[in-house]
Formats: C-alpha cells, structure tokens, sequence
C-alpha cells in the first residue's frame, strides 16, 4: 500500500533500477569496484600534434574565456587582468591543474591577461611542467622568474602605469583594483566544453557514492566510508574537495558534519562535492540497513519535494528569491516551517564549490548555463543534486544511475529524485 503526497501533483515511491548496459562501461565498472583501465585525464605530449581534437577544444574555450576578459576590460575601463587563485587560473585555462597543493585555494602561477596577450608567471621549478602538461599548444606566454625570487615584481613590471583588476587580495597602496565579484561573473555562465565535463564529473560522482553506499559492512565508521569514497573518486581523476559521511542521526544534530569515528549502524546519508577539470559538482545519497523508520522516510520524502520544487523552478530569468519563496511554501504545508532556517539550501557551483551561497533575499536571477546546487534538509535526512539552468529549462548532471528514487510531480511534470537505498 502506497501512500501520496501532493507538490502540485501525487508523488509515489519508484523501484527505479537501471541495467547495466551491454557495451563496456568504465565508469561504472570503476565505481563498482572492479578492474577497469586507467581512466586519469591523459598527459599531453608537448612535441605533439597541437591540432589534435582535445587541445583544440580547450583552446577555443580558451579564447572565449579571453573574449570574456577583453570584454571586461571594455566594460570596466581597465588594461589587464591578473588571476592567482586556483579556480580562477582553472578556468581561464580550461581546466589546468596549477594549485599549489591538492586542493589548495592557491595557484602555483599567476595570470597576467591584457586585449592581446596572455602571460603565465611561473618559477623556474614549475614553469617546465606547465607549458608541458598543462597549458601546451594553448597560447600562453611565459614570463619565468628565479624561484627564489618575489612574483609581485614581475607583476609590478607588468602593470607599471596600467589599470589592473585582480582577484588577488592586495595589501597597502597597491595600484590594483581588486574585482573579485565581477571577475566571478565572467565565470558563472558555462561554455559548452565545461557543460560536457560537469555532466561527466556528474556522472562519475553518483556512480561512486552509489557504489559506496552499496558496498560498505554495517558497523563501519564513518571515516572508513570516506575512505572508501575518496578512493574511488582519486583514481577517477576527481578530487573529493568536501566529503561528508552522517551515520545515523548525526545530520539532524549537525546539518553540515564532517565525517568521525563514530559506527554506522543503522544508516548513513554520504555527501560529496568533487572536482575535475577545475569544475565542481555535489551529490547526496542515503543507504539504509533495513526499512528506515517511518519519521525518517517522511523527513527525506519532504526533502526530496523541495528539492524537486527548486529544481524544477531553477530556469532562465528566474529570481532566486523567488525559487526560495516557493520552496518555503512546502516547507510550510507540510508542517516544517522552520527547517529552512537550520541548513543552507542552496549555492551556485562551478570552479569553486560555493560561486554564490544563495539567499532568501538574494538579488540574483537565474541565467542558461549555470550550475546550481540545491541541498535542502529535514531533520536527519537530505536531498541533493547539481544542475544546470538550460535554455530549455534544467538539466541534472548527478542524477541517480542505479537507484530507487522518489516521483515528484510539480505543476503536473514528473521529477525523479533519489530515495532510500535499503540494504
């Protein structure tokens, strides 16, 4: 006997399954744990064709990124543009791993952009690497300095009487304008290569929290299925940037906890955000040994709704606020008036996790090509996927491969959103 709940529409719970398909699947193989081939982003080889069809795609998006830049200049009356931190040199190279860690918020180059050129600075340690691995055939200059030397005095000769805007945090009397905010801009909207790579990194994120949350023993601890996770995604090429691991009812004391020792004995709701290629997509998924208490189904049955609400309404020129007003609507129905209050619900995603936290009286209106991530919670439970806006309305990069999930149905269109995996 199933019961329904109404979003302007029934909603009943799907067995959804999906079969393995005939041809062989490497992500899926991979995130099933099993032998697989190398699946790293390939290594360029810098004495090679710089035709090819991969280098030739990133440095048409390149260009259109430095499209993006002259016309900034115009707009803002400034001569250049330098870039430092690592989702920004990400993006302007279409995706270069140049962080000075794994991870790090820092670049190891900066980027000095003008109307007509495009110049790395870069030490004598890493510039060999960068030219070979990273930025080869993309039409990059190189300004190299001593290691040991300070790279703001080869940015001071480049910016000498010039009107610069960076994203870089400048002390003193500096010439810099800093322009962080609409240095962002430029990046929120994807091009077509950054939508083919977050629908990959997508995909290969859901098969992997999947696979986790099939694969792991009752009584593990939180911080062994972090592990099992991280595992899969590194040799996948993802860097698990945020992962979050909530046994039980953890997530109810804490709505943004960080994986510990602590035994996963009844169920666990697994969150990850990785990156690849620079971009950045998050997904949820919660697994459950045996039926899951009834509270708690009817906490992820309502989660699932307003997730499904927000992604639904997430559509070129519309505002924010008015996806949240929405979503408070469900909220309110269904007797949770105030759950909204306890957990973020929302951000836009890109070359950093959180581009823009997103508000109930934020100002911001929906564009195509950007990626948002809604996460709303109630009590213990959480659904979670990434988006992107779409012309023709939403496109959800992370959706569920092998999964049971939930029909949601807003304003008579059916929306599939993840359930409970019960084990």
């Amino acid at each position: 006997m199933s019961t329904e709940l109404y979003v302007g529409g029934p909603i009943g719970l799907l067995g959804g399954h999906v079969s393995n398909a005939e041809a062989y699947d490497r992500v899926r193989e991979t995130a099933a744990d099993r032998p697989a081939e190398d699946s790293l982003p390939d290594v360029p080889d810098p004495a090679g064709d710089h035709e090819d069809a991969e280098r030739k795609r990133r440095r048409d998006d390149v260009e259109a990124k430095h499209q993006r830049i002259r016309e900034f200049l115009d707009r803002t009356d400034q001569d250049a543009v330098i870039l430092g931190s690592a989702a920004s040199v990400a993006w302007f190279t279409s995706g270069g791993d140049l962080g000075q860690g794994y991870c790090s918020e820092n670049s190891s180059i900066l980027l000095f952009i003008n109307r007509n050129c495009r110049a790395v600075i870069a030490d004598n340690v890493q510039s060999s690497r960068v030219f070979e691995e990273e930025l080869a055939g993309l039409g990059f200059q190189l300004k190299e300095r001593a290691w040991f030397d300070d790279p703001m005095r080869v940015v001071a000769e480049l910016s000498r009487n010039k009107r610069i805007a960076s994203d870089l945090r400048s002390e003193g009397a500096s010439p810099w304008r800093r322009a962080l905010d609409p240095l962002l801009d430029l990046r929120r909207r994807l091009t077509p290569l950054e939508r083919q790579r977050l629908r990959e990194l997508g995909r290969t994120l859901a098969l992997a929290v999947e696979a986790t949350c099939r694969n792991f023993d009752r009584g593990e601890r939180e911080a062994d299925v972090a592990g099992h996770l991280a595992h899969r995604l590194i040799r996948e090429g993802v860097a698990p940037v945020d992962l979050r691991v909530a046994s039980d009812d953890r997530l109810a004391r804490y709505r943004q906890p960080i994986f510990k020792a602590s035994p996963i004995l009844k169920k666990a709701t697994i969150a990850v955000t990785g990156r690849r290629h620079g971009l950045c997509a998050s997904v949820t998924r919660t697994v459950s040994f045996g039926p899951p208490e009834d509270e708690f189904r009817a906490s992820h049955t309502l989660a699932a709704m307003v997730d499904a609400t927000c992604i639904y309404f997430s559509r070129p020129g519309e505002p924010t606020a008015e996806v949240f007003r929405r979503a408070r609507r469900i909220y309110e129905k269904f007797d949770a008036p105030h759950e909204w209050t306890l957990d973020y619900q929302g951000a836009l995603i890109g070359y950093s996790p959180r581009e823009a936290l997103l508000t109930p009286d934020g100002s911001m209106t929906l564009e195509p090509d950007m990626a948002v991530c809604w996460s709303p919670s109630v009590g213990s439970a959480r659904s979670e996927d990434t988006i992107v806006v779409d012309s023709r309305g939403f496109e959800v990069v992370t959706a569920a491969q092998d999964w049971p999930q939930i029909e949601v149905s807003v304003k008579g269109y059916g929306l599939p959103r993840p359930g409970i995996l019960e084990r």
